[in-house]
Parts: structure tokens; C-alpha cells; sequence
């Protein structure tokens, strides 16, 4: 089979149907990973970034000398958060545990307890872009400003779009993965 052999290819509902998989898996990796360190049901988990380490790395010479600087702000948050967190929500609590990568597999990390707060004490918003991430403001109830954490692109990430969606924030629903037969039953669903 060649390289763009059209029978070789995949077809649209076999990418879509990998794609809903994935999303699925990847969703109940975080909560399960979140449920090691939290009692109770996890509804929804997403990973952030206390500091936009890979973007700021990404400018040319400046980046790397940028680095230590970014890191030393974390440090001054006053909340003492690692550069990478998973933000878990029960019903009633926000957690904020410590993600540590195992390997160099996305899928193989450790998860540390930092903080909780009430989960009505705690409200997430949109605050634009930074670099190739979207920066989420954090309004938690001990500090008099909001904690900045960066996220991927929450157009292509729903594990974080709906911790902030949950938290009150705008953030865009999940892309729609319905199949081929899903948009000739219902056409005008929207469904692409």
C-alpha cells in the first residue's frame, strides 16, 4: 500500500471514532489519577501549568534565559504550586494536586495533594491568550487577586474547558465528534 493510497486511507468516521475514544480515555485517565489523591466522585479533571514554561522556551535565545525568572515568579504565587497541576473537582471541593510525570509518556504521572479550597469559594474565567496556551484566571478565596494558570488551547483540551466551564467560566464546548450517521439523521444539528 502506497502513501495516500485512497484504500489504504482512513475514512472520516474511522478518525472521528478514534478521536471519541481518546477523548473518553483520556478523560477517565485524569479523573482515575485524581481519585489516587481525592476522596469522593471526581467530575471533572484538567491539566494546568502554574507558569507558561514551554512557551516562553519556545522564543528564540530569549526563551531559555526567560526560564528561571518564570519559575522564581511561581514560587512567589504564595500558594507554593508545582508548574504542573491537575485541577480535580468534587461536588463540593477544588483541589489542586501536583503533577509529576512519570516518563516521558503523557499518559504515565504521579499526582501529589497541594491545596483544596470549597468548591463555592472558587471560580475559574477566560482570560485570553498567552503564546499558544489560554490563560485561566483562578479566583480563589484567599488571596485578594486571581492565581494565573495556563492551559492548552481550550478549543482542543475539554478535560480543562470543563473544569472551567464547571467553575464558571466561559470556555468552549467540546468539539462535536458525531459520526456520519448522526449528521445525515439530524441535519440541522450543526454537526460538521
Amino acid at each position: 500500500m502506497a502513501f495516500g493510497d485512497a484504500a489504504g486511507e482512513q475514512t472520516r468516521e474511522e478518525r472521528l471514532e478514534i478521536a471519541r475514544r481518546y477523548r473518553e480515555r483520556r478523560g477517565a485517565e485524569l479523573r482515575a489519577l485524581a481519585a489516587t489523591r481525592v476522596e469522593g466522585e471526581i467530575l471533572a479533571a484538567g491539566e494546568f501549568s502554574t507558569v507558561p514554561t514551554e512557551a516562553i522556551a519556545s522564543v528564540p535565545l530569549l526563551g531559555m534565559a526567560l526560564l528561571p525568572l518564570a519559575r522564581r515568579r511561581r514560587r512567589r504565587d504564595g500558594l507554593g504550586l508545582a508548574p504542573a497541576i491537575l485541577l480535580a473537582l468534587t461536588a463540593s471541593e477544588v483541589h489542586a494536586l501536583a503533577l509529576e510525570r512519570a516518563g516521558i509518556r503523557r499518559d504515565e504521572a504521579a499526582v501529589t495533594p497541594a491545596r483544596a479550597w470549597p468548591r463555592s469559594g472558587v471560580r475559574a474565567e477566560r482570560a485570553g491568550r498567552a503564546f499558544m496556551r489560554d490563560v485561566v484566571l483562578l479566583h480563589l478565596p484567599e488571596r485578594s487577586g486571581p492565581l494565573k494558570l495556563y492551559a492548552p488551547t481550550l478549543r482542543t483540551n475539554p478535560w480543562s474547558a470543563e473544569v472551567v466551564r464547571l467553575l464558571g467560566g466561559d470556555a468552549p464546548e467540546p468539539l462535536d465528534l458525531g459520526s456520519d450517521k448522526d449528521r445525515e439523521a439530524h441535519p440541522d444539528s450543526g454537526i460538521p
